[in-house]
C-alpha cells in the first residue's frame, strides 16, 4: 500500500516510528523513518513500512508523510484506516484525499476517532508550497480557523443514481448547454439527483444545503419552460418521467408558506416561482 497523508502537528520520528509500528503490528525496527530532506543513505529501505517525512512552510498542516507499506504488513488496511489509526495514535488530525476527483477534497482523521471531509488549500510560498485547511464539516479542535460547513462540491460529485433520466435521455441529442436539448438533460438529472436523496433520506451523506435544494428547484424551472419543447421521439416518455419525479418530491415534501424565494432578482422571477407548486414546498426531513 502506497498513502500520501498530512498530519497538523509535527510529531517526533520516533513517536512517528511507536504509532506506525503499533498500528500495523510490527516491531518498531520494522519501521523506516527519515526525513526527505535528511541522508538517505543510512535507511532500512528493506524494512516492511517506509515513512519519509517532508517538514512543510507555515500553515496549518506541518508534515507530509509519504508511506509505502508492504501488502502482507498492511492487511485489509486502507489509507483512511491508516489515517485514522495514525491520528489517534500520534494525537494529531491526519488529512488523506478523499474518493472524489477533486484535488481540494479531503478526509481528516481526528485523534478522537472521527472521519471529518475538509477543503485543503494549497498555498505557493517562494520555496515551497504550504496548505490551509479552508473549510471542515464538523470542528475539528485543531483546526480552529477553518469554516465549518457542508462542502458544496463534495454534495454534487456524490454517487446518486439517475436510472429514470438515464434511460428516457438515452436516444436523445445532448445539444449545446444553452439549447433545448442541454436544458432537458441539465435539469432532468439535477431533478431527479434531488428527488433521489429526498427518498433515501438524504443519503449518501446525510447532509444537503438549502443553496443547492434551491438550485435544483431552478433546474425543475428549466424543465418546465423547455419540456414542451422537446421534439419526437420521446416526448411523451420525458413528459411521463418528469411526472414520476414530481411524485417523489410531493411525498417527501410538505407545504411552507414561506416566500419562495430570499431573493427576488426581478419580479418576473418572482412571478414565476410563486405560481409554481415546487417553490412552496420544504422536505419533510430538513437536512440543513
Amino acid at each position: 500500500m502506497i498513502a500520501n497523508l498530512f498530519t497538523v502537528a509535527a510529531p517526533a520520528p520516533a513517536r512517528l516510528r511507536g504509532a506506525l509500528a503499533d498500528l500495523l503490528a510490527v516491531p518498531e525496527d520494522a519501521v523506516d523513518v527519515a526525513d526527505a530532506d535528511g541522508d538517505q543513505e543510512g535507511r532500512h529501505w528493506e524494512a516492511p513500512v517506509l515513512c519519509t517525512y517532508r517538514r512543510l512552510p507555515p500553515g496549518d498542516l506541518a508534515l507530509e508523510l509519504d508511506l509505502t507499506v508492504e501488502d502482507g504488513t498492511a492487511g485489509r488496511l486502507t489509507e483512511g484506516g491508516l489515517a485514522r489509526g495514525l491520528a489517534v495514535r500520534a494525537g494529531s488530525s491526519v488529512l488523506h484525499p478523499a474518493e472524489v476527483e477533486l484535488p481540494s477534497a479531503y478526509w481528516a482523521a481526528t485523534p478522537d476517532g472521527r472521519s471529518v471531509r475538509c477543503r485543503l488549500e494549497a498555498l505557493d510560498t517562494e520555496d515551497d508550497t504550504a496548505y490551509r485547511v479552508e473549510a471542515v464539516e464538523e470542528p475539528v479542535a485543531d483546526l480552529p480557523d477553518a469554516t465549518v460547513e457542508t462542502l458544496p462540491e463534495i454534495l454534487d460529485r456524490e454517487p446518486v443514481g439517475t436510472p429514470l433520466s438515464d434511460a428516457v435521455l438515452a436516444g436523445r441529442p445532448t445539444g449545446p448547454v444553452a439549447s433545448v436539448e442541454g436544458h432537458l438533460h441539465y435539469g432532468l438529472r439535477v431533478w431527479e439527483r434531488l428527488c433521489r436523496r429526498l427518498e433515501s433520506g438524504w443519503r449518501p451523506s446525510g447532509r444537503y444545503r438549502e443553496d443547492l435544494f434551491r438550485r435544483d428547484l431552478e433546474a425543475r424551472d428549466d424543465l418546465a419552460d423547455v419540456v414542451g419543447q422537446a421534439g419526437e421521439p420521446g416526448a411523451d416518455a420525458l413528459r411521463s418521467a418528469v411526472a414520476r419525479l414530481d411524485r417523489v418530491f410531493r411525498e417527501h415534501t410538505e407545504e411552507t408558506q414561506e416566500p419562495p424565494v430570499a431573493h427576488r432578482a426581478t419580479d418576473e422571477a418572482a412571478d414565476r416561482k410563486t405560481e409554481r407548486w415546487w417553490w412552496h414546498r420544504r422536505p419533510r426531513n430538513v437536512p440543513w
